[in-house]
């Protein structure tokens, strides 16, 4: 299997809900690297290991509600692939709906999943997140109008 027809087959077993299976990709030294500020989104930053990438995608599936997720175009390197994709969805927290610009970067070794990094539009998730003005996050009730404009 070339490494592009691997990478759809990473994206069928998560898309169908299979997580341990994906996890069974990843190498035992793996890492799982999301763009998005771990202090913003729970899911965000860099995971270690394949206990790691579970707690990623335990707190993303707790989070998120995922209404489409496509990749559309796949680029290849000898020893990566690269995915630029869109996706729509829900956060629990808010109730709110965002759509998402993502690129991801898969690198392969010995046919497994050496790293993962994902970069998302990361504003719009954040904003949905917070089911408002992300500047406003965690900011006592009386500063709010200060940050809005940048």
């Amino acid at each position: 299997m070339d490494n592009i027809a691997y990478v759809k087959s990473l994206y069928a077993l998560y898309t169908s809900g299979q997580i341990d299976k994906l996890l069974q990709e990843m190498t035992a030294d793996g890492d799982w690297i999301s763009n998005a500020d771990p202090a913003l989104l729970p899911w965000g930053g860099e995971h270690k290991g394949i206990e790691g990438a579970r707690r990623f995608f335990t707190e993303l599936a707790k989070n998120v509600e995922v209404q489409s997720f496509t990749p559309m175009e796949f680029y290849a390197g000898k020893d990566c692939v690269t995915v630029v994709g869109r996706s729509r969805g829900r956060m629990r927290r808010s109730g709110a709906q965002f759509e998402d610009e993502w690129m991801h970067l898969f690198r392969i070794r010995d046919g497994k999943i050496a790293s993962f990094r994902a970069n998302h539009d990361t504003h719009a998730v954040v904003q949905a997140y917070y089911g408002g003005d992300v500047h406003m996050a965690g900011l006592p009730s009386g500063e709010t109008t200060s940050l809005r404009h940048h």
